[in-house]
């Protein structure tokens, strides 16, 4: 069983005063999720003097539980230290800026399967304007089957501006740092839950590339949401968030999407993944406690499947934080209730998880658990 160290910080020095005030072990370790009110750069250069492999990104919110107060803040670091084996993982930050999403996914896929025969990978991706699901499309495709990915997308506290991801040695602003641990060695299973259901009547994408909706139902996507949420081009961004589309999948699946970037120009939306040419959508309910009840039965329901981890980490979508408020925080007490582990995590512009039928899929507006159990 791992130690762990976990707590939050308000500036890079206190966390690099913590990780050194620290005797109980020596962590081979570190994962770092910061608010960029605390300057990535730096805290991505005071990293390099932890002499450790650390992994981290930008946030719209952090998570740390086991404290007397919310696990929930903002503005601060979620920092996790760990002790796996070293030869049970490896890290390595990759770029996407000179190349596709879908390449880069292949990249790391190729990287990952170099490293271990049974990789699995958490991973954390940063840019407003990725096609976040084609890096994950990209890993399928070079990996086995149910090969266990999960993650999220950085944020930069609702800003909607610039985000991160860093190791101790350099940080982008549009790339993918990912760990890929050996299976044989450490054991990761995950669950993502939304509560959000559908309402309306369908509607049809009839204009899309990637990521980038042109038109629904033959009229521009800018003006299709600004007539349902009643907005102007000035707040659709802020509103829009809260109201993901609700996209409906031939094998019968559904996944939210939510924009990260709005061209009022050309009236289009540039979504966290993709929003394929024909696809059927619908806007989602509102939020509201019945959507955490949901996602609570739903960890319950894991919980019957998994009952061990050592490390539990939560990438919840930023929307559910401002939608759920205070309310966000049950979720988080009913992870901690059930696995008894230590909690930690922050809240996303996306999340990386199992969809029900165990693949990996791309989601907005969801939280996913991941478990963490290292076994040797």
């Amino acid at each position: 069983m791992a130690r762990s160290l976990i707590f939050s910080a308000y500036s890079g020095d206190e966390i690099l005063e913590s990780f050194n005030q620290n005797t109980d072990f020596s962590p081979t370790l570190g994962l770092i999720f910061s608010s960029v009110a605390l300057d990535i750069p730096e805290v991505s250069a005071i990293c390099s003097q932890m002499n450790i492999p650390i992994i981290g990104c930008s946030t719209s919110g952090e998570i740390v539980s086991g404290t007397d107060n919310s696990p929930v803040s903002e503005q601060t670091a979620a920092c996790c230290f760990i002790d796996p084996d070293p030869d049970s993982f490896s890290i390595r930050l990759f770029e996407t800026k000179d190349i596709s999403e879908k390449d880069c996914g292949l990249e790391i896929g190729r990287w990952g399967m170099e490293a271990f025969k049974d990789p699995a990978y958490i991973l954390f991706i940063s840019g407003l304007n990725t096609n976040n699901e084609a890096i994950i499309r990209g890993i399928m495709e070079i990996s086995p089957d149910k090969t266990p990915i999960f993650g999220g997308v950085a944020g930069d506290d609702g800003r909607f501006e610039e985000t991160f991801v860093f190791t101790k040695d350099k940080y982008s602003t549009q790339g993918v740092v990912a760990i890929v641990f050996d299976r044989s060695k450490v054991q990761i299973n995950g669950v993502a839950t939304s509560g959000w259901v559908g309402v309306g009547a369908d509607m049809t994408v009839t204009s899309s590339e990637g990521n980038i909706v042109y038109t629904i139902n033959e009229r521009p996507a800018t003006a299709i949401f600004k007539e349902y949420l009643n907005v102007n081009d000035e707040t659709l961004q802020q509103v829009g968030v809260m109201f993901p589309l609700l996209m409906k999948r031939p094998d019968g699946s559904e996944v939210l999407r939510t924009f990260l970037s709005v061209d009022h120009e050309r009236g289009t939306l540039i979504f966290a993944g993709s929003v394929p040419k024909g696809a059927k959508v619908c806007f989602s309910s509102s939020f509201g406690y019945d959507t955490i009840e949901k996602s609570i039965s739903d960890l319950h329901d894991f919980h019957n499947l998994h009952e061990h981890a050592d490390l539990v980490i939560l990438f919840s979508c930023l929307a559910r934080h401002q939608a759920a408020g205070s309310m966000v925080d049950d979720e988080i007490a009913a992870a901690s209730e059930l696995w008894n582990a230590p909690i930690f995590g922050l809240f996303t512009y996306g999340e990386i998880g199992n969809n029900r039928f165990g693949t990996c899929d791309f989601y907005n507006e969801t939280l996913c658990l991941v478990l963490i159990r290292f076994v040797a």
